[in-house]
């Protein structure tokens, strides 16, 4: 014995919609991924090489930073190329570490950036202040980069 239910055609489309909807939620939050690994792939897809390498170039400006001129701008002129790759990172997956981030990055274009203008100037003043964005801007927002990054790994 078979029962026939009439339903309207326009209930007909909401239970589908509803029900589709519901399907599409179930398997797209069955496939997010932790925050955590998220930040783990970031990391381990070119985040980590991009900070070391941030981190020496930055630390080699600084070495110079009591040094003659013509040593200065190429470590600056290093410095913001290298800034410019890491700025073609994917965002950080971890809303604080990417505004450190963000600002690491300015800090060092921006210092590096009136170093090496000022070296190829020959001004030492000018080298002399993008050194020191280097060393007050740049450096202390990676250190909090990296702090929030080992935070957020650490909740895995």
């Amino acid at each position: 014995m078979r029962f026939r239910v009439r339903v309207p055609a326009a209930t007909r489309v909401t239970v589908t919609i509803t029900v589709t909807l519901a399907a599409v939620t179930l398997l797209l939050g069955g496939c997010s991924r932790a925050p955590a690994e998220r930040l783990e792939e970031w990391y381990g897809s070119g985040g980590e090489e991009q900070i070391r390498k941030l981190n020496e170039d930055a630390g080699r400006v600084n070495e110079v930073s009591m040094r003659t001129i013509d040593v200065q701008g190429p470590a600056c002129q290093d410095l913001l190329a290298r800034t410019a790759e890491a700025e073609k990172l994917d965002p950080i997956p971890d809303e604080a570490a990417q505004r450190y981030w963000k600002e690491a990055l300015g800090g060092f274009r921006r210092g590096a950036g009136e170093c090496a203008d000022g070296a190829a100037k020959k001004d030492g003043s000018q080298a002399s202040r993008g050194i020191t964005a280097v060393q007050t801007e740049g450096l202390p927002k990676l250190v909090s980069t990296v702090s929030m990054i080992k935070a957020g790994l650490a909740h895995k």
